[in-house]
């Protein structure tokens, strides 16, 4: 069975009421920006992440994993003469 009760303070109920158009209205004033601020963002991050990227091959000093000679040296043969 559902019970209904009403609550004294009323103040919350008007207050949400009246601030709903308000902040509403504040969000599509904002969207915008929002819209400018996230395109600065992403373009930003594609031309510092290519400007890094050519930084850090520039940097690497020529190290490559996928030469790592695990092998060894090759030993030089004893030529010692009789």
């Amino acid at each position: 069975m559902l019970a209904y009760y009403e609550e004294k303070g009323t103040g919350k109920g008007i207050a949400a009421l009246l601030l709903g158009p308000i902040l509403g209205l504040v969000y599509v004033i904002a969207l915008p920006f929002i819209a400018i601020a996230t395109i600065v963002i992403l373009i930003g991050k594609k031309a510092l992440g290519g400007i890094l990227s050519l930084m850090r091959n520039l940097v690497s000093f020529g190290w490559r994993p996928s030469e790592a000679y695990l092998s060894g040296k090759k030993k030089k043969k004893n030529t010692k003469k009789n």
